[in-house]
């Protein structure tokens, strides 16, 4: 409606016109595991990650599917 347009409308404004100070918590050359485990201590305050063997497994093949930029990289 009528209201969500305004929004739209304020939030575009805001983002032209205001400095944005954003900046990657993580070297995107890093391994999805160590991204994970940064993202799981500077987000959510975890103590790290551990991984499952199934979540081992799947974050494997992604790697080999392309899915990731760790194939890529090393």
């Amino acid at each position: 409606g009528e209201g969500g347009k305004d929004l739209a409308d304020k939030v575009c404004q805001t983002i032209e016109s205001k400095k944005s100070d954003f900046k990657p918590i993580y070297d995107e050359k890093l391994s999805i595991k160590e991204k994970l485990d940064i993202i799981a201590k500077e987000i959510y305050r975890a103590d790290g990650v551990n991984f499952t063997a199934k979540a081992e497994k799947d974050l494997k093949e992604i790697i080999s599917l392309g899915r990731s930029e760790e194939r890529r990289v090393g």
